[in-house]
């Protein structure tokens, strides 16, 4: 016998939680909630004297520092890219964040999601099964079937495809259309990351089925996407102006249908720019609001609100043993961690309201994962740091600089252009480090070309940041070989911690695994951990029905509408 979905106990919801729920069991009273959930937002932001039902028609625009990229699910990469995918592509099941852990909501509960119900299946639960709506359509008119998953999840695991999370496919053993509505998808056994592997977003199969594998990113509706690229959410491109806007408009195929005519992407890599921008009001959201800019924003703009993502993202720096040997000593690692002041650097930059310094992979949103003592931040400690330092062999050379066997302790610390804070923190860290003898110089790169040549562990060292993924798995960072191990960790007990967690049935069960690897990956410093931060979003008061929150800011646009509609 099959184990069928579970539908957990109901709680009251808030703005930024919603009930815990599966399957499609209770759905009226789920339902409802859900419907309260997102009125809140609205009735909380509405102004005296203003229309506060949900209007038609009008359009918004939302200025970002970088460029979209490759945005579809098989091979997006770009936190943008990863934003875009999802709302131009339907998920099998809706992620929600609550209680620190993602839950999945079914057709009946979110509209995005394409699948009305699923089930493990076998006496061990090693396979699910997913029974997708029947009525999906592709914005061209094409329907969106089980073949369509079944060949993205396919393709991403071909290595031809190269895609970013080919991994999630390393416990999957066959996958199966079983009709046009039903995927059958076996693994090798059952583990807590089955349903994050293989419910997200799906690509269409009919634009690329015959293509080469490896040529997908050069494919003409990837290049082209505008009106090329077929997507089954609720907004698709109709015009991309490559670093200057991205212009969406409703999938005539989405239903509910949107209420916005259109939304405008801008891309201001400049920060004066994107705050000018909302200050004018020729921008209704930017994201993000740098820290030390939410005051006076809040004070010279008087129709402007601050939404938050919290606790989703932390700045690092990687160190490259590829491109520069010294970093291949963790103690060389250690030392340069030690020499950074996080708590001097997060209120230089005007972070205390919304950061806390940073000291491994889990964010203390992940309420069991987190181990404030194992996973800690380094502390200050420059004397230490030096010591290490001179135990590896650098002594004092001309101008202060360490020096071993005659080579400085030089090198370059990459970082993308547009992104203030983090170049703000790279100037702040290296006075810190030049105080202990290290000389290291600063380069800044357009968003995509940073995160490229990051991607071929192109760069001695980067200061970059993560969203943090929100389930448990470490894999996807810091397996060996993966396209985001950026730094080229390796460790065969860690890799070996992996295997363990990933064999547990249950996420409690493999929480301990994932603890010790987090532990350990924290020891060998293959990053400087800075700050876990919030994100800051500045909508205006025109611009309602939004829901920010720590999954995403642009989770339910078809939601979205203005009040000064026509």
């Amino acid at each position: 016998m099959g184990e069928t979905n579970v539908t957990r106990p109901h709680r009251r919801p808030t703005i930024s939680v919603t009930p815990t729920i599966r399957g499609g069991r209770d759905t009226g009273r789920r339902l409802l909630a859900l419907l309260t959930l997102t009125a809140l937002p609205l009735l909380l932001t509405a102004c005296p004297g203003e229309r506060t039902a949900p209007q038609r028609g009008g359009s918004v625009t939302v200025v970002e520092l970088a460029d979209i990229d490759k945005p579809m699910p098989l091979i997006s990469e770009s936190s943008l890219d990863n934003q875009f995918q999802g709302f131009m592509f339907r998920p099998l099941l809706q992620p929600w964040w609550e209680d620190g852990e993602i839950h999945y909501l079914t057709h009946e509960e979110n509209p995005m999601a394409l699948a009305h119900s699923w089930e493990y299946v076998g006496a061990d639960s090693s396979a699910i099964r997913f029974h997708l709506v029947a009525d999906a359509l592709w914005s061209d008119g094409e329907p969106v079937t089980a073949h369509d998953a079944a060949w993205h999840t396919e393709m991403r695991g071909d290595p031809r495809t190269a895609s970013p999370r080919q991994d999630y496919n390393e416990n999957i053993v066959s996958v199966e259309a079983e009709d046009d509505h039903t995927l059958l998808i076996q693994f090798t056994h059952r583990y807590p990351e089955m349903l994050f592997h293989t419910s997200g977003p799906i690509s269409p199969r009919h634009p690329f089925e015959g293509a080469d594998p490896a040529g997908l990113r050069a494919h003409p509706v990837m290049t082209d996407p505008a009106g090329n690229l077929p997507v089954s959410g609720p907004f698709m491109i109709s015009r991309w102006q490559r670093g200057q806007q991205i212009v969406l408009v409703p999938n005539p195929n989405f239903s509910p249908q949107p209420r916005l005519e259109r939304i405008v992407f801008r891309i201001i890599v400049e920060e004066t720019g994107r705050m000018v921008e909302l200050q004018t009001g020729r921008a209704d959201m930017v994201s993000p609001i740098p820290f030390d800019r939410i005051e006076g924003l809040q004070r010279e703009v008087t129709d402007l609100r601050m939404e938050r993502r919290e606790g989703r993202f932390y700045d690092y720096i990687a160190y490259n043993p590829a491109r520069y040997e010294v970093f291949d000593d963790p103690d060389i690692r250690r030392a340069l961690g030690l020499a950074v002041d996080h708590e001097g650097l997060i209120s230089a930059l005007n972070m205390d309201e919304y950061a806390r310094p940073a000291g491994g992979p889990y964010s203390p949103i992940f309420q069991d994962l987190y181990d404030p003592e194992e996973q800690a931040p380094l502390p200050y400690d420059p004397e230490e740091a030096l010591r290490l330092l001179e135990e590896a062999g650098f002594r004092p050379g001309p101008g202060g600089v360490l020096l071993r066997n005659n080579r400085p302790l030089r090198f370059t610390l990459t970082t993308n252009a547009g992104n203030q804070r983090r170049l703000d923190a790279a100037q702040i860290i290296q006075q810190q480090w030049r105080r202990i003898g290290v000389d290291m110089r600063i380069q800044t790169l357009e968003s995509n070309t940073f995160f490229d040549r990051l991607t071929r562990r192109d760069l001695q060292a980067a200061l970059g940041g993560w969203g943090v993924g929100l389930s448990p798995d470490l894999t996807g960072l810091w397996a060996p070989g993966v396209p985001f191990n950026y730094t080229g960790f390796e460790d065969p007990r860690v890799t070996e911690l992996f295997e363990q967690a990933l064999a547990q049935p249950t996420r409690d069960a493999a929480a301990p695994y994932w603890r010790e690897a987090a532990s350990l990956i924290v020891a060998a410093q293959p990053y400087t951990w800075l700050y876990y931060m919030d994100e800051v979003v500045g909508v205006r008061d025109r611009l309602r029905g939004t829901t920010i929150n720590t999954l995403s800011t642009y989770q339910n646009l078809w939601e979205w509408w203005v009040t000064d509609a026509d």
